[in-house]
């Protein structure tokens, strides 16, 4: 179904240790201009991968411990890395090396090189690229994309789009207002009130899937984060069906995350080890 960003993964390689950053910098070192990506771009998704999840779970775990604010914090750069893995997976993505070698990378003609410069190394770049590279997907007709409407158990494009590629919440915003105005950090003083009204939002979202636009905007970080999760679960699987090499570092990684769940995370929710679950598609160890 998304056979246009994912068919060009189907001879990428696993196997190197190095990252897009470090092959860029190898290959800009040495005055060329075209970079053999294909070797490492999967294993950035890989990383990226981890990141996204490592934060997910991480904030499963503050949010039932009342750890409010930087609980949002975390899922946030989840999101984050969730919004790096889809702009990698696309044709346009950026890297940051250093001030002087912060650039606009593409794919085109089956080779990438670098687009534009870009002096904005901020995290909402990201977030507007990824707007931009997937607006191809909404002139997608309703026959093309039923598997999407299963998933999102719904048949209204606006709903699928706007929190997934579509996406109206800022953010860096929220981030930037909860780390640095004075109003957050409050969990010591806390009401009973506010705090069961926090409960019952965080439930019928990551338990009972609720979207409701009438919650505060830091806690539609977690529905952006639900939503990014399934939509990227859906461009790997055609991923790993046409690059078994990628499928089987997939599988490692499963079997990583889901050893971690005996440790670290063993309290995670169990609606949140479903979602880790249908992006990664494992065998879910029960609780």
């Amino acid at each position: 179904m998304f056979e246009f960003y994912t068919n060009k993964f189907k001879d990428f390689t696993v196997f190197s240790d190095k990252t897009v950053n470090e092959i860029i910098l190898e290959e800009h070192l040495t005055g060329n201009v075209i970079f053999p990506l294909e070797r490492v771009l999967l294993n950035d998704i890989a990383i990226l991968l981890e990141k996204a999840i490592l934060n997910k779970l991480s904030s499963d775990i503050q949010f039932q411990k009342n750890y409010w604010t930087w609980g949002f914090v975390t899922v946030y750069y989840s999101n984050f890395y969730l919004a790096q893995i889809l702009n990698r997976l696309s044709n346009k993505f950026y890297i940051y090396v250093d001030d002087s070698l912060n650039k606009e990378v593409i794919y085109n003609n089956d080779i990438y090189e670098f687009g534009q410069n870009n002096g904005d190394n901020t995290h909402q770049r990201e977030f507007k690229l990824l707007k931009a590279n997937y607006s191809k997907i909404k002139t997608y007709g309703n026959t093309r994309l039923q598997p999407i409407f299963d998933i999102y158990q719904t048949t209204e494009k606006d709903k699928i789009f706007k929190y997934t590629i579509d996406n109206e919440i800022k953010e860096s915003e929220i981030r930037n207002r909860i780390n640095y105005q004075l109003k957050h950090y409050k969990e010591i003083n806390l009401e009973h009130k506010n705090l069961d009204r926090y409960k019952r939002w965080y439930d019928d979202i990551i338990i009972s899937n609720k979207v409701n636009s009438h919650y505060p905007d830091y806690f539609q970080l977690l529905i952006i984060n639900e939503k990014r999760f399934l939509f990227l679960a859906m461009l790997l699987n055609e991923i790993k069906a046409i690059n078994p090499a990628f499928k089987i570092k997939i599988e490692r990684l499963s079997e990583k995350i889901n050893e971690k769940y005996d440790s670290t995370f063993h309290d995670v929710n169990l609606n949140t080890r479903v979602l880790i679950g249908e992006l990664l598609k494992w065998n879910m160890k029960t609780l």
